[in-house]
């Protein structure tokens, strides 16, 4: 009878240990999954976007920053303005500063829920295929609102170039990484202004 109650008590424990890894019981990706931007377990999303590059999601990623930590005066006049800083190569918005301004762009937008979006039917549209409510004057990309025109064309661009880059990782995470912070790739021998490659 005593064995049978340790039998059966080893067994719980057992059951027990295994059930998280069963349900998958890594919270970052339980975020991810969910809708957040992270990177985890080989495997992330940005904007949206599902990646398998930590590269280029760590070049897309912002990075907080404590204003009053600061000690480089470009950056923080950066920080203050949502500026940028031509000594350190940074793009700040919201608090965070970024080394892609194709991702900056995008961090300017305000996160719009679905729920929020779909109180009008032209936002619950725009919402939906990244699209523009002239009744609100209101445009969406990739989950965020940018009331003015030109910053919605901006962030249009912004997600097509980050779009490619996500493509372009599964072959050279370099080049990639290069589309979105306008840099070059050696071993490819290219370079890339705003997205596109650049002669020279």
């Amino acid at each position: 009878m005593v064995r049978g109650v340790l039998v059966l008590a080893a067994a719980v424990v057992v059951a027990g240990a295994s059930a998280p890894a069963l349900a998958g019981a890594c919270k970052a990706c339980d975020k991810i999954a969910h809708g957040d931007d992270g990177f985890c377990c080989g495997k992330g999303q940005i904007f949206g976007l599902k990646l398998a590059s930590k590269t280029l999601y760590e070049a897309l990623a912002g990075h907080a920053v404590d204003a009053k930590s600061l000690t480089c005066s470009g950056c923080k006049v950066a920080a203050k303005t949502d500026g940028s800083c031509a000594h350190c190569q940074v793009v700040a918005a919201n608090g965070k500063f970024y080394h892609s301004r194709a991702a900056h762009i995008l961090a300017k937008g305000k996160p719009v829920s679905v729920r929020k979006a779909s109180y009008c039917t032209g936002c619950n549209t725009a919402h939906a295929d990244n699209g523009y409510c002239s009744g609100c004057g209101v445009g969406s990309v990739a989950g965020r609102a940018f009331k003015e025109k030109a910053q919605y064309e901006a962030a249009l661009a912004a997600y097509a170039t980050i779009t490619k880059a996500v493509r372009a990782s599964s072959q050279c995470e370099a080049c990639a990484v290069a589309m979105v912070t306008d840099g070059s790739c050696d071993h490819c021998r290219v370079r890339f202004k705003n997205g596109k490659k650049s002669k020279g």
